[in-house]
């Protein structure tokens, strides 16, 4: 798949962007049998090998893409495609590698000029978020008391695709962050029994190092100071909007560490299980570093140096391994504690499989 490809719109980018937004921006009714999410999925000159019906060979084209689900994809043709024409997509991931996914044509329909928009199926669901970033789902805890902003918060955070726990206090708030991963916890402040100052202190005590956002009505001056000062990361005034939670999280999202294993079916429910564990492998680096633990934190250097890689998370083991030979060598603190830094937000990286999950859109 070397040959090279044939670019069939000859239009400025600016223009393409201008009539993806267009389209986008139409209220189209969606069909009821559609149970995939999309995702917005803007890449300017994606590969798609096409083999016309009747023909044996593949003609690679670079198109632009509108949106990607777990089922198939939709980009830009600068002509008519026939429905059932096999090709072959050039899937880009966010490491910027690539994945061959062989599809078919299921829809073509006519845009404008000699612009046409082109369905495909794949032969093989795929996870989304391997390689577009929209459709990582963050974990967030949202801790607050009020019915009522809870609702809209949640509501907002989901059209985001958040997937969200809720705490109603402080004490639920710190038994949770302990237990689950979460990219971060939307921590109200006002709140019954252990409220979010105590809550916050409590996790840093504690050794959690994720991140906390300070969300409270608390605007009077000096109450920003108070919430950095209590160990909270950022700060975010009530009321908020979509909009503001939608900026918050594309400045907090990190890149997701998926297993090389990901496009195995056989492997679906061990990589889930696997990661499913580093939590609890992120807690034990958490505990061992703020007790000074240095066996307990070799112990657990040593469980992931064994199982990463087994699993298809190469990063993981390295980082495990060099944090392994820090320990054994007496290597200085600040350098033992940045490893184990590195290896705990690998921990927190890594992502299930999501190939076979079915999400409404």
């Amino acid at each position: 798949m070397g040959e090279r490809s044939v670019r069939t719109i000859h239009w400025a980018d600016e223009q393409v962007t201008a009539l993806l937004d267009k389209i986008d921006g139409e209220s189209v009714e969606v069909s009821s049998e559609r149970r995939t999410a999309r995702y917005a999925y803007r890449v300017k000159a994606l590969v798609v090998h096409m083999q016309q019906p009747g023909s044996s060979i593949m003609v690679a084209y670079l198109v632009p893409t509108r949106n990607i689900c777990n089922e198939g994809i939709a980009f830009f043709h600068g002509g008519f495609v026939h429905i059932g024409t096999r090709c072959v997509v050039q899937l880009i991931t966010t490491y910027g590698t690539w994945d061959n996914v062989p599809a078919s044509v299921i829809r073509c329909r006519y845009i404008e000029g000699s612009i046409h928009e082109v369905a495909v199926k794949f032969d093989r669901v795929i996870d989304p978020s391997v390689y577009c970033m929209d459709a990582i789902r963050s974990r967030v805890l949202l801790v607050d008391d009020d019915a009522s902003t809870v609702r809209l918060a949640t509501l907002h955070l989901e059209k985001l695709h958040a997937k969200v726990d809720h705490a109603e206090n402080g004490q639920e708030a710190v038994e949770l962050a302990m237990q689950e991963a979460y990219d971060f916890i939307l921590m109200d402040f006002d709140m019954p029994g252990m409220d979010g100052l105590t809550a916050t202190k409590e996790l840093r005590k504690r050794g959690y190092r994720g991140m906390i956002i300070a969300a409270t009505a608390m605007t009077q001056e000096g109450d920003e100071a108070r919430c950095l000062e209590a160990g909270c990361d950022k700060y975010l005034p009530k009321p908020y909007t979509r909009d503001d939670l939608n900026a918050l999280l594309q400045s907090l999202r990190k890149e997701p560490l998926f297993s090389t294993f990901v496009d195995d079916p056989s492997m679906v429910e061990m990589i889930d299980a696997f990661v499913s564990d580093m939590p609890a492998c992120a807690r034990e680096i958490e505990d061992a570093l703020a007790k000074e633990d240095l066996k307990a934190l070799e112990h657990t250097a040593r469980d992931l140096k064994g199982k990463g890689s087994c699993f298809g998370f190469e990063m993981i083991t390295d980082a495990a391994v060099e944090l392994e030979k820090l320990l054994v060598t007496d290597s200085p603190k600040a350098k033992v504690e940045t490893q184990a830094r590195s290896l705990l937000g690998l921990c927190m990286q890594a992502r299930a499989s999501g190939q076979l999950q079915s999400e409404s859109s």
